[in-house]
């Protein structure tokens, strides 16, 4: 295995369920990765003085125009997910974006009819969304700058998995949110094939691609666990989620005909373990059933 001198712990233990154990997952001079022993949530372990700085010049300055690139196709995906978080919250009226890049949650929210806003800790980013015209304020996951109850809908892709305390950043979530409102969390999925079989070809640990950026990386179970550790309740983890607020009319065959085929889709990246990302939608309890707990108890 390959060591430095020059590695700093950077997480003692496990920064999900706090278990010091781990067995190894990958070494490089930089950097190097664990396997919780208690949850199997993946975490760097180590990592070279550093390493990190000028996060923000290497993701976003030099990357403008791949940000606006396909600009159409990446709002389309993203109203189809802002159009499955309504399935789990109808009455939802605004939307949270934490991660917000170039804007493209933000655009599919408002023509869902939602009143958005985006967070991002890149200044680039804040201010390209803001030159587009969306709303958007600097600001960290782990610190969000807006009252308790504040959204609806908060989407998080790819951004958890940036974040040195992510238990930290999932109980923001859940104090933002509105009672009933939901949390749609999206990151990599440590299942996928590159990740067990080639850990040092691939570009998930080498410090030259992501293994700089990326600090954990979850499997579907141990991310739908983290939400339920933060206070919220998992509802779906999954893409194969039916769209009933479309299948409606002359649309319904096509729904059900898209749902069947993403359905056993799904199941095939499974087996194979070809999905490259997971996500979860986690619900933060209702007031009602919040008060109706304790009566439960007492009964």
């Amino acid at each position: 295995m390959v060591r430095c001198e020059m590695l700093a712990p950077f997480y003692s233990a496990c920064p999900v369920c706090n278990e010091t154990g781990s067995r190894p997952v990958v070494a490089f001079q930089e950097l190097s990765y664990g396997r919780c022993t208690g949850c199997g949530l993946i975490y760097k372990r180590e990592q070279k003085p550093g390493l990190g700085e000028g996060y923000e010049e290497k993701y976003f300055k030099h990357n403008r125009a791949k940000y606006l690139s396909r600009w159409d196709h990446r709002v389309r995906k993203c109203l189809r997910q802002v159009l499955v978080c309504l399935e789990y919250a109808p009455h939802a009226k605004d939307l949270l974006d934490v991660g917000c890049s170039a804007g493209y949650v933000l655009e599919a929210a408002q023509r869902a009819g939602l009143k958005a806003t985006g967070l991002d800790y890149s200044q680039f980013s804040v201010s390209l969304c803001r030159e587009r015209g969306y709303t958007a304020e600097y600001g960290s996951l782990t610190q969000l700058p807006f009252p308790d109850a504040s959204f609806d809908i908060i989407t998080l892709k790819h951004t958890l998995e940036h974040v040195d305390q992510p238990m930290d950043g999932l109980r923001e979530i859940q104090r933002v949110l509105r009672p009933g409102g939901v949390a749609f969390v999206i990151v990599p999925d440590a299942a996928y094939y590159k990740i067990i079989v080639m850990p040092r070809k691939g570009r998930s640990f080498r410090p030259d691609r992501r293994g700089w950026q990326h600090h954990v990386y979850f499997y579907e179970h141990n991310l739908a666990d983290a939400c339920a550790r933060a206070g919220m309740q998992p509802v779906k983890a999954g893409k194969d989620i039916f769209r009933s607020r479309l299948a409606k009319g002359l649309r319904a065959p096509y729904e059900y005909a898209r749902f069947a085929f993403l359905w056993a889709w799904v199941q095939v990246c499974r087996l194979t373990h070809m999905r490259r990302e997971i996500q979860v939608i986690a619900q933060k309890p209702r007031a009602d059933a919040q008060l109706a707990a304790p009566h439960a108890e007492a009964a």
